[in-house]
């Protein structure tokens, strides 16, 4: 009897038989090895999600293909793990956190979360990869995103010999400007536009994903920096530098230059020593001088004197000019003139009911030119059609949300009220009313004027979130300053933001200094042991469990049993709980010898006093005293004799080759 049970494979997320262990669709093996670093295939969350196979990480996570058991369909799974700072043990799905690593792994998370959280309010927009579900898990956190179907930008190239015309890119990128400024209007900035972020779906849509934390698209930070060369702009490269929304107008400049000349740009350091990038103008003639120009200009390697933003890059690349090259027919299409179009349009259909006969051969080619102009409104480059294009794509999001805001104020306001109530109840009083408890956001055309005299911002959730992180990103492009007020805190680790004077989702105006109650971590803290410790080591450990300089002093002394350097003693045993609440200084000792030794002198022997004795009488038989009595030789003592100056015996024994004296052979016993 056959088994009918069926598995899912965790590479396609098919349905497979359960006796195959080799899927019949993409040929995927059941005992495959993994990397177990990270998750093992097959893990569930939440009882929804199912994680397959690990399509790609970097240095702040990893990407999954999954499952969702709810609506039955595949997503792409990004889990949290940063390298350096957690482990996991192979077969399992719990993270580890490293040993004093907390504070760090805590801080980025946050960041990663909020990253998530900021686009999954723009998942309606197009382009932007949709965010569906947030979750924690393992002691991490997981963010799930639509399963989109296409190829990186890189491999679309192949089919189109490397590179595309000109026309070809003003039809697929207009749309895609447009979400990038909106997603700007944000504060949400991408960091790694490239070739390698963009995808193609087959309906020849464009979708951005790759998106990653500050730390990952930054050199030199706490994470491994994962920049594409080429394409990342200069202040990418320098910590600190100042990033905005013209470092992501440098990336999709860089991403222009490759798609109109095949030819990927010089990576921004090498640029910095030798700045020999050639206008796309120069490498394909077919490129308007107003794009090329637009693309040199976005590429600067000065942000300041760089095309800030997205909508200005639009006006350039798209702007009307002496030399492009286009017909009268051409200039025609281009030219503003939809309305009088549109209007014109109106009159052939009154003149059908008069004369029918006249006007049906006339209208169908009528019909067939204006879908032909609207084709090619994309591909010819004109400053009004599609800077207009863009422009209304702004315009009709921004009317969307006002007409969605309005009806989900008519219908708390409706709902709210008691018994029944008419549409006539619901007065611009009322909405007025409504409006005004309602939190202002950017997109409310309703509130500008309130909106204008709050701010013009809306403020980001900070707590929970690593204070010098924070600030570093916050204050690189003047948007928000952070005062901090320090406080002890005996559940949340040091560092961590614990309060915001605005709460989140607030307005406020752009640069305004906004306090934020800092953790300073417990006010008690154990003092770590200090033996064969130098006073640097030592002190690095204080400071790592919030014991800075200015709760301790260090003296030196003199101390021979210990290495200069070293710490000799403390005023406190080693695990005693300091107070760090209190004026209390800790005092540290630590060895300070001199470089030589001082010579020892010999021990002084102090002279014993004794009483004087008589000295009794001594003379010889003479009667004479022997201290001046001449000096006579003891009988006993030897006569002295001069040495010879040779002897015929020889030794008891005489020295061999090597100097050492050798015993004579003898046969004597």
């Amino acid at each position: 009897m056959i088994n009918d049970e069926t598995t899912r494979c965790y590479c396609c997320m098919e349905l497979k038989p359960a006796r195959f262990r080799i899927c019949p669709h993409c040929g995927y093996a059941e005992d495959a090895p993994y990397d177990p670093e990270y998750a093992p295939p097959g893990t569930e969350l939440n009882e929804r999600y199912t994680l397959g196979i690990k399509l790609g990480h970097n240095s702040e996570g990893a990407n999954y293909i999954g499952y969702n058991s709810a609506i039955k369909c595949k997503v792409l799974i990004r889990e949290y793990m940063p390298v350096g700072l957690c482990k996991r043990v192979k077969g399992r799905a719990t993270i580890t956190i490293l040993k004093n690593n907390t504070v760090k792994y805590k801080a980025l998370m946050a960041e990663f979360t909020e990253l998530n959280r900021n686009l999954a309010q723009m998942r309606s927009l197009p382009h932007i990869i949709p965010t569906l579900d947030i979750i924690t898990a393992n002691n991490t956190t997981y963010v799930i995103y639509e399963y989109i179907e296409g190829i990186k930008l890189t491999e679309y190239l192949k089919d189109y010999a490397g590179y595309l015309s000109w026309e070809e890119v003003a039809k697929l990128f207009p749309t895609f400007f447009t979400t990038l400024s909106l997603m700007h209007n944000q504060h949400v900035i991408h960091r790694a536009i490239s070739p390698e972020t963009i995808y193609i779906t087959p309906e020849k849509e464009l979708e951005l994903c790759g998106f990653s934390i500050y730390d990952v698209r930054t050199m030199h930070l706490e994470l491994p920096s994962e920049l594409f060369d080429g394409y990342a702009a200069p202040e990418q490269y320098t910590p600190g530098a100042k990033q905005g929304t013209f470092t992501d107008v440098y990336g999709i400049c860089a991403v222009l230059y490759r798609l109109l000349t095949g030819t990927r740009p010089v990576d921004a350091p090498s640029r910095i020593q030798l700045d020999n990038l050639s206008p796309p103008c120069k490498l394909e003639p077919k490129i308007p001088q107003n794009v090329s120009d637009a693309i040199m200009s976005g590429m600067d390697l000065d942000s300041q004197k760089r095309t800030q933003s997205i909508t200005e890059l639009v006006t350039q690349l798209f702007e009307h000019t002496e030399n492009a090259k286009n017909s009268k027919e051409e200039t025609k299409i281009v030219s503003p003139v939809p309305q009088k179009k549109n209007a014109n349009s109106s009159k052939p259909k009154k003149e059908k009911s008069k004369n029918k006969a006249k006007t049906k051969p006339k209208d169908p080619p009528k019909e067939k030119t204006k879908e032909k102009e609207k084709q090619m409104d994309y591909t010819i480059p004109g400053q009004e059609s599609v800077t207009e294009k863009f422009r209304s794509s702004l315009l009709i999001a921004v009317m969307t949300v006002c007409i969605l805001l309005v009806l989900t104020i008519i219908i708390i306001s409706v709902t709210g009220s008691s018994g029944t109530v008419s549409m006539n109840h619901s007065s611009e009083t009322d909405i007025a009313e409504s409006t005004e408890n309602h939190i202002i956001t950017e997109s409310s055309p309703e509130s500008v004027t309130e909106t204008e005299a709050q701010g013009d911002s809306q403020m980001p959730a900070l707590v929970g979130m690593s204070y010098e992180l924070k600030k570093e990103q916050l204050e690189i492009d003047g948007w928000l300053h952070l005062e901090p007020i320090y406080a002890f805190s005996d559940t949340i680790d040091a560092g961590i933001i614990m309060e915001q004077e605005i709460e989140a989702g607030q307005p406020f105006h752009s640069g305004a200094v906004v306090k934020v109650v800092v953790s300073k971590g417990p006010s008690s803290i154990p003092l770590p042991d200090y033996a064969g410790k130098s006073l640097m080591q030592y002190e690095e450990e204080l400071a790592a469990i919030g014991l800075t300089s200015e709760y301790y002093i260090t003296e030196a002394v003199v101390n021979y049993g210990f290495e200069t350097g070293y710490v000799v003693e403390l005023n406190k045993a080693a695990g005693d709980m300091f107070d760090l609440s209190g004026d209390e200084k800790l005092k540290i000792f630590y060895a300070s010898n001199p470089e030589t030794t001082p010579a020892t002198e010999p021990p002084t022997v102090t002279p014993v006093q004794t009483e004087p004795q008589e000295i009794p009488d001594m003379t010889d038989d003479s009667g004479i005293p022997l201290e001046s009595a001449p000096f006579v030789a003891p009988t006993n003592a030897p006569e002295e004799t001069d040495f010879p100056e040779h002897t015929e015996e020889a030794p008891a024994t005489a020295p061999n080759s090597f100097g050492v004296p050798e015993p004579y052979e003898t046969d004597e016993l």
